[in-house]
C-alpha cells in the first residue's frame, strides 16, 4: 500500500520534484547509499513514487538476521546479486535462538527457483549438499561490497551418540559444530576477512576447533587472524584460549587500534599485554571457570585502559585496583568483588620503593636482555592461503578459482623473529642513571665484575604506575566519584549499595539501578532518597528480613510500593515482579498457598497502575507477569498517555480556547491506556545482554 496524506491525496509538489524524475538506475544507486532502515522508511513515506523504489528493494536488503544457514534464502541472495550488494549487517545464529529477532527478505524470494532442493543443496544429503549450501553463502558474501557487520553465534547445539563399553552402553552429548567440514567454515570466514569495509565482527561458539598454532609451513591460515581495522570485536570460545593461538590473536588485536568494543574470555591470561587506546566497552565473560590468577591480568588490563565507559566483569575474588581506576565508567555489571574493589581503590596508597634492589640475574652467556616474553610482529606478506570453495569439482582440478585463492591480503600474521630485539640507542652509548624509571637496568661495568660476565647484575626498581593512578598522598581525603549511570551487581543488597556506592560513584548520575535483594522496605526508601534521579529500577518480589523479624521471605505490600516508587522523582521504567506479587498478596489477603484467580490479580494491578500513572507522571513501562520464552524476558506493560479536550466541568480548571463555532471554555484531560508488548530484541554487541533495554 502506498503512503498518502491525511486528506487521501498524493502531494503534487513531491511527485513532480526533479529528484523523483531521475531514471530508475540513478535513483537505485542514490538510495543504495542510505544505510539506516529508518532513513529508508522516512524516504518511502514522502510519496508513492519513492515508496515503489524503496520497498522492498532496499528496506529488506540492509539487515540480515537469520537462524541457521537457510538454503532457500542464501540461494536467493546468491542469485540476486543486485540486491545483495546493499546488505550492511549479517547475523547468523542457532535455530533455537530468537533473542536477536529475524529479519530477512521475503517479498522477492522466488520459491520455484530458489526453493529447488537440487539447486540450494537442501535435497542432497551428506557433504555434497552442505558444500552447495556453503558455496551459496560464499557467493552472497562476495557480493556484499558494503558489508559493515558480520556476527555468527552457535551456542548450545548438541547431539547424542550411543557409546558402548565394558559396563554397558550409554549416551554421550556431543557438540555440533557450525559446519561439519572445517574447510566450509574457513571458506565463509575467508570471504568476510577479504572485506575492507567490515568494522564489526564476532563469533561465539565452537569455531576454529581445528586451529591450534601455525600450520606445517609455519603460517597462520585461519581467516579470523587476518581481520583488521575493527571497531567492535567478539571472540567467545575455547579456540581463543589455546596456547598455540595466543600469538596470532594478540597480533590481530594490535591491528585494530580503533577498537571500541571488545568481548573476550576472562580466562585469556594475556590481557595484561594488550593496549587499545580507544577502548570504551569491555565484556570479560567467564566460560569454564578458573582460579584467582586470572584476576591479576584482568586488573592490569582495566588499569591500562582509563577510557573504559562500560564494563562487564565478574572477578573470581576481590582484585586490588589502584587509585583513580576507571575514571569515565558509566555502566557496570559484575559481582560484589568488583563493587568492593572500586570502593576500596581510593583507600589504597601507591607503593613506592625507597631504593632499587640489586639481585643477580639468571645465568646467561649473553649480555643482552631476553625477549622471550615479548610479542613481535614480523613483516607483512601477501596472503595466498584464504580458503575458497571451488564452483565445481572440475574447476577444483583446473584451478578455475585461482583468482579468489590467490587474492592478495596484507593481513597475514607471522611468528616472531628468532633474533632478539636490539637495545635502544641511548643504551648503546650511555649508561642509564640510577634514578631512571625503567623497570630493568644494567649495572655499571667495573673491573671487579669483569670476571662475572656470565651473571650480570640487574637493577630492579619499582614498576611505573598505571595510567590511571592519581598519585595521591596518603593524607588526601578526596575521592574519585565516577559518573556511573547504570549499575547491575549480582547479589547486591540495598544496604551494601548505600554503604559502598557513595564511596566511588556520583549518586546524582545514577539512572538505571537493579536491586537484587533488600532487607526491609526502609532500605528501599533510603535508596530512593539517596538516588532520587533513577529512571529505571528493578525491585524483586520478595526480600529477606533479619531473622529476628521473620524467618521467611516477605513481599512488599501494594501500599508500600505506591509509597516508594514516587520517591524516584524521574522514574520511567519499573522492572521486577514486586508489583504482581503485592497484587496477588492483596487479593489472597496475605495467605500463602491459596489459589488466586489470575483475572482478579490483573484487575488489582490495573487499579495500582492507575494510581502509579498519577503519582509518577513520567512512568512509561512496567514488567508484565507473563514470561516470553523466545526473547528470554517478561512482557512489557507500556503506559500510553494522550491529552484530549472536552467541555469545562469545573470553572477553576478551565482553559479558554478559540474554536470555529465561537469562544468556548474547555479543559485538557489526560487519558491513560495500556498495551502489552513482547520484549525488544537484544543486540549482539550489547555487553549487558539487554539488562537495561
Amino acid at each position: 500500500m502506498s503512503p498518502s496524506t491525511s486528506s487521501g491525496k498524493r502531494p503534487q509538489a513531491v511527485a513532480h520534484a526533479p529528484f523523483v524524475q531521475l531514471p530508475h538506475e540513478l535513483l537505485f544507486e542514490i538510495i543504495s547509499l542510505l544505510s539506516s532502515t529508518t532513513d529508508l522508511l522516512s524516504l518511502a513515506l514522502t510519496c508513492s513514487s519513492l515508496y515503489s523504489h524503496v520497498a522492498p528493494y532496499h528496506t529488506e536488503y540492509r539487515v540480515l538476521r537469520v537462524r541457521t544457514l537457510n538454503p532457500t534464502l542464501f540461494a536467493h541472495l546468491a542469485r540476486r546479486t543486485d540486491l545483495t550488494r546493499n546488505i550492511r549487517e549479517v547475523h547468523i545464529s542457532e535455530k533455537h535462538n530468537y533473542t536477536r529477532g529475524d529479519r530477512m527478505p521475503r517479498s522477492l524470494v522466488d520459491l520455484k527457483v530458489d526453493g529447488d532442493s537440487r539447486l540450494n543443496g537442501s535435497g542432497i544429503s551428506g557433504i555434497d549438499g552442505e558444500r552447495i549450501q556453503a558455496l551459496n553463502v560464499c557467493k552472497a558474501l562476495r557480493c556484499m561490497t558494503r558489508l559493515e557487520s558480520f556476527t555468527w553465534e552457535w551456542n548450545g547445539v548438541y547431539t547424542t551418540e550411543q557409546t558402548h563399553g565394558h559396563y554397558g552402553s550409554a549416551r554421550k552429548r556431543v557438540v555440533v559444530r557450525p559446519m561439519s567440514e572445517p574447510r566450509f567454515e574457513d571458506a565463509i570466514l575467508a570471504e568476510v576477512a577479504r572485506k575492507p569495509t567490515v568494522k564489526e565482527f564476532g563469533v561465539s561458539g565452537p569455531f576454529g576447533m581445528h586451529v591450534n598454532g601455525p600450520s606445517a609451513d609455519n603460517k597462520f591460515e585461519y581467516p579470523v587472524w587476518h581481520i583488521s581495522n575493527l571497531t567492535s570485536l567478539n571472540l567467545t570460545g575455547d579456540t581463543f584460549l589455546r596456547t598455540g593461538n595466543i600469538l596470532p590473536l594478540c597480533i590481530m588485536l594490535s591491528r585494530s587500534p580503533n577498537l571500541e568494543c571488545l568481548t573476550i574470555p576472562l580466562e585469556f591470561k594475556h590481557l595484561s599485554i594488550l593496549l587499545l587506546p580507544n577502548l570504551k566497552r569491555v565484556n570479560l565473560p567467564l566460560l569454564s571457570g578458573s582460579s584467582t590468577d586470572v584476576d591479576e591480568s584482568a586488573r592490569v588490563f582495566v588499569e591500562n585502559h582509563p577510557g573504559i565507559e562500560e564494563l562487564s566483569w565478574y572477578p573470581i575474588g576481590t582484585p586490588r585496583l589502584g587509585r583513580g581506576v576507571l575514571p569515565r565508567l558509566r555502566k557496570l555489571r559484575g559481582n560484589m568483588g568488583i563493587m568492593r574493589a572500586l570502593a576500596e581503590s581510593d583507600d589504597r596508597e601507591e607503593v613506592q620503593l625507597a631504593q632499587p634492589a640489586i639481585v643477580p640475574a639468571v645465568s646467561s652467556q649473553s649480555s643482552q636482555p631476553s625477549t622471550s616474553g615479548l610479542l613481535t610482529v614480523g613483516p607483512r606478506k601477501k596472503n595466498k592461503r584464504l580458503s575458497v570453495i571451488p564452483e565445481a569439482e572440475e574447476a577444483e582440478a583446473e584451478g578455475a578459482e585461482g583468482d579468489d585463492g590467490d587474492e592478495d591480503d596484507d593481513g597475514e600474521a607471522t611468528p616472531p623473529a628468532s633474533t632478539p630485539l636490539p637495545l635502544p640507542e641511548e643504551d648503546e652509548h650511555e649508561l642509564p642513571s640510577p634514578s631512571s624509571s625503567s623497570s630493568a637496568q644494567y649495572a655499571p661495568y667495573s673491573s671487579e665484575a669483569s670476571s662475572q660476565l656470565a651473571s650480570p647484575m640487574i637493577t630492579i626498581s619499582a614498576p611505573p604506575s598505571t595510567p590511571t593512578s592519581l598519585q595521591l598522598s596518603s593524607s588526601a581525603s578526596s575521592r574519585l566519584l565516577r559518573p556511573l549511570e547504570s549499575l547491575n551487581i549480582h547479589c547486591l543488597s540495598a544496604s551494601a549499595l548505600l554503604s559502598l556506592g557513595p564511596k566511588f560513584m556520583d549518586r546524582s548520575a545514577l539512572r538505571e539501578l537493579i536491586i537484587p535483594t533488600f532487607g526491609s522496605t526502609d532500605e528501599l526508601r533510603e535508596v530512593a532518597r539517596v538516588f532520587k534521579d533513577v529512571r529505571l529500577v528493578h525491585i524483586p518480589g520478595v526480600y529477606l528480613p533479619p531473622e529476628d523479624q521473620s524467618p521467611h521471605p516477605l513481599s512488599p505490600s501494594v501500599d508500600e510500593i505506591v509509597e516508594i516508587l514516587p520517591m524516584f522523582e524521574q522514574l520511567e521504567v519499573v522492572r521486577g515482579n514486586a508489583l504482581w506479587r503485592a497484587a496477588k498478596q492483596a487479593v489472597s489477603n496475605g495467605e500463602d498457598g491459596v489459589d488466586v484467580d489470575g483475572n482478579e490479580v490483573k484487575n488489582k494491578v490495573h487499579e495500582v497502575l492507575r494510581v502509579l500513572a498519577r503519582v509518577c507522571p513520567g512512568l512509561k513501562e512496567v514488567d508484565h507477569c507473563d514470561w516470553y520464552e523466545r526473547r528470554g524476558g517478561f512482557k512489557r506493560v507500556v503506559v500510553q498517555r494522550t491529552l484530549v479536550r472536552q467541555k469545562m466541568v469545573s470553572a477553576s480548571d478551565s482553559v479558554s480556547v478559540h474554536m470555529e463555532d465561537g469562544e468556548q471554555d474547555v479543559e485538557e484531560v489526560e487519558l491513560v491506556s495500556y498495551s502489552v508488548r513482547k520484549p525488544v530484541a537484544r543486540e549482539y554487541f550489547d555487553i549487558f545482554d539487554g539488562a537495561f533495554n
